[in-house]
């Protein structure tokens, strides 16, 4: 009886620890999911007058101030439960966004650790069409 109750225990902490890990990598896919489209959004933000005369050529370049405008309202239009931290830059040619957000975590959350962060970045490079 002693062996059967010690293995429901250990069965109970599997069940808590594989629910826990997939709970980490779903919040970690949301959260890249999150980056890549903040990424896109701000991949937008082409300088649209040097693309109109020019078309798309190496002297297109991302205009800052569309590319921060795109990517506050991308930010604004979900509704993320866990509010992420998102840091971003653009570099005339390319976006890199990095989102940063608390573990949430159902059964190990209460231990007294310190608060575990998942991260996603993404990179989203402008290039002429081949």
């Amino acid at each position: 009886m002693l062996l059967g109750i010690g293995f429901i225990g250990v069965c109970l902490l599997a069940l808590a620890v594989v629910t826990d890990a997939s709970s980490a990598f779903i919040q970690q896919r949301n959260l890249q999911s999150y980056a890549d489209s903040i990424a896109l959004a701000g991949a937008q933000g082409i300088d649209r007058s040097e693309y109109y005369r020019r078309g798309a050529t190496e002297s297109t370049r991302l205009d800052p101030q569309v590319v921060k405008s795109t990517i506050e309202g991308q930010i604004r239009a979900f509704d993320v439960s866990n509010h992420p931290q998102v840091k971003f830059s653009s570099h005339g040619t390319s976006v890199f966004v990095e989102v940063k957000a608390p573990l949430r975590l159902t059964f190990f959350d209460t231990l007294p650790f310190d608060p575990v962060v998942v991260s996603a970045t993404a990179r989203l490079d402008y290039r002429e069409p081949g």
